[in-house]
């Protein structure tokens, strides 16, 4: 059977799973009874129900779903990337967090510009991020996608912020951030329209250059083609397409890669035929997609968001591309200026760390003592009241700091991968998730929170493991499965925002990483435990070393390589789940300490503990300072902060070589 039958096919299954769901809806509202309406205007108003209401919603599917998979393959085209979405390249988030920023400070500007004007906007600068982080290792497929998730989970943290200063608006933010396709009008049909007509009238005339593209830059300019222009022309193409869904609907994610990637798999050739096919399969994915849960909902009477619910399709789609779509493998751990360093002597790493301790003790004295007032930043003094408030944060602070760097340093030598960390392999989520579940199941006393957090994030770190046995730990594709974990975990935790449940605002503002409950007793508990913990590491500092040779030489030494592996695993579970109960599941701390210590020129599994651990606490107490006094009176909650401070700094080393 050709391709071009195979795809013809599947669209028409879809048609007719779609058709029967649509009319088993119809007939549900029909025969639903209306109480406290008249009885002569019962039919009039199940009839404007399904008109004005069920029908637009329909349609709204068909176009959504096909814009998104039409930009999804124009994306994969000319980036020469299989694994390039909406969601993936962060177009969408970008589009979200700037119609987010819109609504929350400059209403009024939405009087003069189209929420789509704004989303465009948003989305066009992620994107430039995204090539800017990626266009000096020529737009590799994995440097590229790499740059675009964690430009995800970094806008994400920047939502949540804004989310926590604005709790009466939270409602609506999280019921638009899920997406939602329900209508009252056919309005938004008309927009849609138009985004979607001039779309397809710009693909005509770019129709055969993009066919060309297929070839490669080379030789696609040889014969003639404008590269640059045509690609230009298509980014923007893309991102408006993407901003006027977002703008209408909310966060649709994944949709357009199922469907490309269907595409992909049939081997069709030719660019129209992927263009046509493309937007039908995708329509009529989130067509059905959305019919399904309308039905789950009158049955259940639970609410699930469609776009929360394609991220449970598109997160396990991704895994599998990571590992079918990405034969080949670029090296992260050599030949990479922010790995690939000469080795400090032992003059200067002593140096560097009497330095180190020295910033960190006069970083606290800054922060006892300094503080932001009505009148601007003055000296506090050692206030006794003060002290209570801020001494118990600092400690809390430096205790997380250390555990997140001493994880960051385990997990990029068991894994040898030096981007790994708690953060982007989605072990902090694994933990989150799994104390969400437990609070809204159980409530706040029933089982002691680490404990859920601790098998939530054992059981993910377990995973990654499992399905990245076979591939050797390839260390892109190891970090690519835990930001595709990550996506899951947090579209789970959508589904608990977007219920309204009062409990919701106490969760928001724990995974924000707040340390505003911190107390004496448990911050220094914290804190000794993870110094205890770094002490017998620094001990056992030879086993951690020999993990870096094969197995059959560390068992030649009478070292058992799984068994301490297995240990390992269960202190940086631990340490990992402390961590994410005092800052939240972000913060990139266990990421950056361990790439600086590197940078500096640490080598040593004893110097890269020692050193991570102080400068993991440096950025710490840098990060709660700072959200205590950048907006005063208002507070930015540490974890958030440290994802801010982190994060930033993550891009900068992306963009090295």
């Amino acid at each position: 059977m050709s391709a071009l039958k195979k795809i013809i096919l599947i669209n028409l299954l879809l048609l007719l799973l779609s058709l029967i769901a649509i009319g088993w809806i119809i007939l549900h509202v029909i025969a639903q009874p209306l109480l406290q309406v008249d009885l002569a205007q019962v039919s009039t108003l199940k009839y404007l129900i399904v008109v004005d209401n069920w029908l637009p919603r329909f349609f709204m599917a068909i176009l959504v779903g096909g814009a998104l998979g039409i930009s999804t393959t124009i994306l994969q085209q000319v980036t020469h990337n299989p694994l390039a979405s909406d969601s993936t390249l962060a177009v969408s988030s970008g589009a979200y967090i700037a119609l987010l920023c819109a609504n929350l400070f400059m209403p009024s500007l939405l009087l003069w510009v189209s929420g789509a004007m704004i989303a465009l906007f948003g989305g066009l600068a992620s994107l430039l991020i995204v090539f800017m982080m990626s266009y000096r290792n020529q737009f590799l497929p994995v440097r590229m996608l790499l740059s675009g998730l964690v430009l995800n989970l970094y806008l994400g943290a920047l939502a949540t912020a804004l989310v926590i200063f604005h709790p009466e608006a939270s409602k609506n933010i999280f019921a638009w951030q899920a997406g939602s396709l329900i209508q009252d009008s056919w309005q938004d049909i008309i927009q849609i329209l138009i985004a979607t007509f001039v779309a397809i009238g710009i693909l005509c005339l770019l129709l055969r250059s993009l066919h060309v593209m297929q070839l490669g830059d080379t030789q696609a300019k040889s014969l003639g083609v404008p590269i640059v222009v045509v690609r230009g022309v298509c980014i923007l193409l893309v991102a408006y397409l993407c901003a006027t869904t977002l703008s209408l609907v909310g966060m649709i994610g994944f949709i357009g890669l199922a469907a490309a990637t269907m595409i992909n798999q049939i081997q069709l050739t030719k660019t129209w035929q992927k263009m046509v096919f493309s937007y039908l399969t995708a329509g009529l994915i989130l067509l059905l997609t959305d019919c399904l849960l309308a039905i789950i909902q009158f049955y259940s009477t639970f609410y699930l968001p469609v776009g929360t619910v394609s991220a449970f399709i598109g997160a396990p789609l991704l895994l599998y591309l990571i590992f079918k779509a990405l034969p080949t493998s670029i090296n992260l751990s050599k030949n990479n200026s922010y790995t690939h360093h000469s080795t400090l002597t032992a003059m200067q790493s002593k140096a560097y760390c009497i330095l180190a301790i020295i910033i960190g003790l006069i970083l606290v004295w800054f922060s006892l003592a300094i503080s932001n007032t009505p009148y601007g930043f003055m000296w506090t003094g050692w206030d006794n009241t003060l002290l209570v408030i801020k001494l118990p944060r600092i400690i809390t602070a430096i205790a997380a700091g250390i555990m997140l760097s001493i994880c960051g340093v385990l997990l990029q030598r068991m894994t040898h991968n030096p981007l790994a960390s708690p953060d982007l392999l989605g072990i902090s989520s694994g933990a989150a998730i799994a104390i969400i579940v437990t609070v809204m199941v159980f409530g706040y006393q029933v089982i002691p929170l680490w404990l859920p957090g601790l098998i939530g994030a054992l059981l993910t770190f377990l995973f990654i493991i499992a399905i990245n046995i076979k591939n050797k730990f390839q260390p892109e594709k190891v970090i690519l499965t835990g930001i595709a974990i990550a996506a899951l975990l947090t579209a789970l935790i959508q589904l608990f925002l977007v219920n309204g449940d009062p409990r919701i605002q106490f969760l928001l503002i724990w995974l924000s990483g707040s340390t505003y409950s911190s107390g004496l007793v448990s911050g220094i508990v914290m804190l000794m435990v993870a110094l205890f913990i770094l002490l017998l590491l620094l001990i056992f500092s030879r086993a951690i070393s020999l993990l870096q040779l094969p197995d059959n030489i560390t068992n030649a030494l009478g070292m058992n390589s799984n068994t301490v592996r297995f240990i390992l695993i269960v202190v940086s579970t631990i340490l990992i789940t402390l961590a994410t109960l005092q800052i939240g599941p972000l913060s990139f701390i266990g990421l950056l300490a361990p790439l600086i210590t590197r940078m500096i020129g640490y080598h040593f599994v004893k110097s890269q503990l020692l050193m991570s651990s102080l400068i993991g606490s440096i950025l710490m107490v840098s990060a709660d300072w700072l959200g205590r006094n950048i907006l005063f009176p208002y507070e930015i909650p540490t974890g958030i902060m440290a994802a801010l401070i982190g994060g930033s700094c993550f891009f900068y080393l992306m963009r090295r070589p």
